[in-house]
């Protein structure tokens, strides 16, 4: 998993700021230091960061670590479960180790099943040259959402079929999502002019497949996520394209929702991605006045 046929001839410092001009490149209204210091929260000392990336939506700060490893080998468990406590260290929301030599099984499922709130992700060098978005904000009106894919995918914030955001795995793009039968759209539900809640959303969406399909089994339920109370569903439709997995939470004004289509054999995985992504979602108002 994870092998990169991309080569460097080059050394670890050459790679690191090559690595850095690319992030550069694909973050050019944030703020990227490179090879910079951060004191650290836990350790209380300072850290070293090969590149750190600074960036302000809606007033929040998002910061981003990102390591290079050039390594002659694959990056192993200890080597994520290091970064994983560096990014925490220095408060970062997200994660991005940068490999030239891939990264075994064990290394990636560490990452991929981390409980805690930063996004992670690792990145061969082939990824670095094709990344994709790792943010959005979709919005519909005056309420909008800041998210952040889980790991492993990316958003994308094309409108098809009226949703206001998609998110697939990384390397895919909607087609290739879409024939795999693993992918998820992210809309929003202005409570301003109808009243539903979160619940009553997911039963209208049930209602919706129920008048064309045969529903097999539905399971809707209430769960606590980063602190958050979110609505959950699961339906199974007779001759559909997969089984559909949903979830909500309210806001203010809105309910920002999630919906996910997926093969049994990763339903479980990619369940807990969407529920990670629909609670770490921050709310945001935006003003369309024109001055």
């Amino acid at each position: 998993m994870g092998h990169d046929k991309t080569k460097l001839n080059i050394t670890w410092q050459e790679y690191e700021k090559f690595v850095f001009e690319h992030i550069k490149n694909n973050y050019p209204n944030a703020i990227c230091e490179f090879n910079s210091k951060v004191f650290g929260k836990y350790s209380l000392g300072e850290r070293q960061c090969d590149v750190l990336v600074t960036q302000f939506i809606a007033g929040k700060e998002f910061k981003i670590l990102v390591d290079a490893k050039y390594y002659s080998k694959k990056v192993d468990v200890k080597a994520v479960e290091d970064f994983i406590s560096m990014c925490s260290d220095i408060d970062a929301s997200e994660g991005i180790l940068v490999t030239q030599n891939g990264y075994s099984e064990l290394a990636y499922s560490r990452a991929e099943n981390d409980p805690s709130q930063i996004i992670l992700d690792i990145l061969t060098l082939e990824d670095l040259h094709h990344l994709q978005g790792y943010m959005a904000i979709p919005y519909a009106g005056e309420f909008a959402c800041i998210i952040q894919p889980a790991f492993g995918w990316i958003v994308d914030a094309n409108r098809w079929f009226g949703n206001l955001a998609w998110s697939y795995r990384k390397g895919f793009d909607f087609d290739s999502a879409f024939k795999e039968k693993e992918l998820s759209y992210f809309n929003i539900w202005n409570t301003k002019k109808d009243q539903l809640t979160p619940k009553e959303l997911l039963e209208q969406q049930v209602e919706m497949l129920a008048a064309t399909s045969t529903i097999l089994e539905n399971t809707i339920e209430t769960i606590i996520e980063e602190g958050k109370v979110l609505t959950t569903r699961k339906t199974i439709i007779e001759n559909y394209l997969a089984p559909e997995y949903a979830c909500a939470v309210e806001y203010e004004g809105f309910i920002f929702f999630g919906v996910l289509v997926s093969e049994n054999n990763r339903e479980s995985v990619n369940f807990k991605k969407l529920i990670k992504v629909v609670s770490r979602s921050l709310p945001i108002n935006i003003n369309h006045a024109i001055p």
